[in-house]
């Protein structure tokens, strides 16, 4: 009936939003050295993690790049450490830094834990921590809770400085879908939301950093 159609069809709207909103959390709170492997998935291998950063360098599957009206070191410190400041259902962020390169602190090694306001979570490690020119962390969907179509992704974030108080901020992915069939609609979203999340984190960012100054 036309009555269940539409039920249908409204059912499919909400199943495909609501993906839509996984898939950009994980994008958001989603860096060749590996220090400690604990994180991976047994399936990927060191090489295999090597190369996927690699390729986000040099070939991602998305990329984006502002410029954050703020300096480079305040960008850099405010985008690794405090992500529940920008990300909206993000309530709170947690470093385990037993496997960190540098003992008590963020390093390659270091764990990432995003808690989101439904008590899900996303796991990270850092691969790459060089302030405040650039991180890379692999986000771990075995040890996650959030369920996303995504068996893993890997962010890439390089900052430079063109002017005082400026920073250009590019941000790169790669990422595998659990299925093939999944594969277009994640391409899709990421697509959309990709660009402007990250304009969004800079306002905020933006704003952060006037607030300080007037402190």
């Amino acid at each position: 009936s036309s009555a269940a159609s539409d039920v249908y069809k409204r059912q499919l709207m909400d199943t495909i939003q609501k993906t839509k909103n996984i898939i950009r959390k994980v994008l958001l709170v989603n860096f060749f050295l590996i220090a400690n492997p604990v994180l991976a998935a047994p399936e990927i291998s060191f090489e295999f993690i090597a190369a996927e950063l690699q390729r986000a360098e040099t070939n991602p599957d998305h990329s984006v790049e502002i410029l954050i009206p703020a300096p480079i070191d305040f960008v850099f410190g405010f985008l690794s450490q405090r992500l529940d400041e920008y990300i909206a259902d993000a309530v709170a962020v947690e470093f385990d830094h037993a496997d960190s390169k540098t003992e008590g602190e963020v390093d390659i090694g270091s764990i990432r834990k995003i808690t989101l306001e439904d008590s899900n979570f996303l796991v990270q490690q850092f691969l790459r921590f060089d302030p405040f020119s650039g991180y890379a962390y692999l986000t771990d969907m075995e040890r996650s809770s959030l369920d996303a179509p995504i068996a893993y992704s890997i962010t890439t974030y390089n900052l430079s400085s063109p002017a005082v108080n400026e920073t250009t901020l590019r941000v790169s992915v790669v990422y595998k879908p659990t299925t093939r069939l999944l594969g277009f609609f994640v391409r899709r979203v990421f697509n959309s939301a990709f660009k402007r999340d990250f304009e969004n984190a800079a306002q905020v960012i933006s704003s952060e950093y006037e607030k300080m100054k007037v402190k």
